[in-house]
């Protein structure tokens, strides 16, 4: 049935809405079931946006077009360093 063996351990939120320029959007790394994530870091189309201070958050800076693509996240989980799947982020 296609479902893995294993829960997505991180999972990366963005806003469901439509994202428009000039918009300040919040991503937010979570762990399977509220599992507390250490040591989070950001990425855009690969490359890293670094650590969060906040821990599991990070604010974009105000959205230009250029901020479309893929994101993800990874951090340690349950001792285990995870990623979690990429999310595709569309500025209009």
């Amino acid at each position: 049935d296609g479902t893995p063996l294993s829960p997505d351990w991180l999972v990366l939120q963005v806003p469901a809405r439509a994202l428009l320029e000039g918009d300040t959007v919040k991503l937010r790394c979570r762990g399977w079931q509220h599992t507390p994530v250490n040591g989070v870091r950001f990425y855009h189309d690969d490359k890293s946006l670094g650590g969060s201070p906040k821990g599991t958050e990070l604010s974009l800076p105000p959205l230009q077009l250029n901020h479309s693509g893929r994101y993800g996240c990874d951090g340690w989980v349950s001792s285990e360093w995870e990623e979690s799947a990429l999310v595709t982020v569309t500025v209009h």
